[in-house]
């Protein structure tokens, strides 16, 4: 199961000083519409300015109205990821009018904004630097405590996130969810800050002190094996570490009390799954392995923004490799004339409904996968997840991509399923 999008890091809007209105007089700044800022050539505006505090050294507001523009088309820089030019501008700002907040505030964000896409990059550590000079600027800026507590959840840091946390709470009481997940890392503490690391290239992998672990198995074979059968339907390899967190059944069970019983595993940044025992065999749990580690590539190629439904059905495609899923629930929804509208699967997997019409929500999805990956081929999937997450919309993407309205490919999908599961039924 994948787990809740994040959704707490916003890009921070620079807040922009007027710009100045150029005169042969250098008067007092005037304020203009976004438009005119965004088509203003500021460095024909600083040459000018510059000229200006050149031949009037003593005159104290061309100064002023230079160190604004330098500021202004550092915030321009900046909204265009022209991050070294737009620290070197708003820097000079600063230089020129160092009394000035609005200038320190605005390379504060700018230093966040750049962390927030460092991070989604996977260079978190880069990402961390960039929110402590931020935080040196404008000790104020909660975007950069949440981003900051994060990525140190992410990376199993569980005190400093806890305390970045609580820094961004206290200062907006507003952020309900951060409160959320700032109760749920208080939880977690007592127990994952005491796992056993067993690190390796590709995985971080950690086991809850004196679990007792089945003779001759060993998670990380399986691991390994989902990042290379996984990576070769994907052509995707992640390069940075992702973290494992291996549980006893009981204690999945007490962290996770808010998942319904049938939630096996889950990934919420991290891996989590429980290792085998009476209830889950070592296949069992080598299928949660493949299902989880396939949503950490999906939320990576797609950014999180691809479609619940199509996300778990791909997780249980690469989950089934080695072991087919039932296919009852649908079997039962397709005789009875009970399937969902594709438009409305994503709704199937709410943790409210019972668990029945969630099974059906992830045969369905399932299914839907494997007509695509038949009549179409892996190489496409690839591309689907691309658009995606581009930041089309998933409508749009399928009927563009495949050449055909969404509603025909429903249809195809349909007529599909009546011969596939007699196929299935009859094996």
């Amino acid at each position: 199961m994948r787990g809740l999008t994040w959704g707490l890091v916003a890009w921070v809007a620079l807040v922009s000083p007027v710009p100045p209105a150029l005169s042969e007089n250098a008067a007092q700044p005037q304020a203009k519409g976004p438009e005119t800022q965004d088509s203003t050539d500021w460095p024909v505006v600083i040459s000018k300015l510059q000229q200006e505090v050149y031949q009037r050294p003593g005159y104290a507001q061309a100064r002023q109205q230079l160190a604004t523009a330098h500021n202004n088309y550092g915030v321009s820089l900046g909204h265009q990821g022209q991050w070294d030019l737009a620290v070197r501008e708003l820097q000079e700002a600063m230089r020129l009018d160092g009394s000035n907040e609005p200038f320190r505030k605005n390379l504060a964000n700018l230093y966040v904004n750049q962390a927030s896409q460092e991070y989604e990059h996977h260079q978190a550590n880069e990402a961390l630097e960039l929110l402590e000079k931020a935080v040196a600027l404008n000790p104020d800026v909660v975007q950069a405590y949440i981003l900051q507590g994060k990525i140190q959840y992410e990376q199993q840091k569980l005190k400093e996130a806890k305390a970045a946390w609580q820094r961004a709470v206290k200062l907006d009481p507003t952020q309900t969810e951060l409160a959320r997940r700032l109760a749920q890392v208080t939880q977690e503490l007592p127990v994952e800050s005491k796992f056993a690391r067993l690190s390796q290239a590709f995985f971080d992998v950690r086991y809850e002190e004196g679990l007792d672990r089945p003779a001759g198995y060993d998670i990380q074979d399986d691991l390994l094996e989902a990042r290379r059968l996984v990576g070769s339907d994907f052509a995707y390899w992640p390069k940075h570490k992702i973290v494992v967190l291996i549980y006893s059944a009981e204690s999945f069970r007490a962290l996770r009390q808010e998942t319904p019983e049938w939630v096996a595993g889950q990934f919420d940044g991290k891996i989590r799954v429980p290792l085998p025992n009476t209830r889950l065999d070592q296949a069992t749990v080598k299928q949660i392995l493949f299902h989880e580690y396939t949503h950490a590539v999906i939320q990576d190629l797609t950014n999180g923004k691809c479609p619940t439904w199509f996300n778990e059905g791909l997780a249980e495609y690469e989950g089934a490799k080695d072991q087919p899923r039932s296919l009852r629930k649908l079997t039962k929804a397709s005789s009875e004339g009970r399937l969902v509208p594709w438009d409305q699967l994503s709704v199937q997997f709410s943790t409210s409904l019972p668990v029945d019409e969630v099974k059906l929500g992830y045969e369905q999805s399932h299914s839907i996968v494997l007509f695509l990956v038949e009549r179409y081929g892996f190489w496409r999937i690839r591309r689907l997840l691309k658009a995606v997450g581009d930041g089309r919309p998933w409508e749009v993407v399928f009927a563009e991509e495949l050449h055909t309205k969404l509603s025909r490919l429903e249809a195809g999908w349909r007529e599909w399923l009546s011969g596939f599961l007699k196929a299935a039924t009859s094996q």
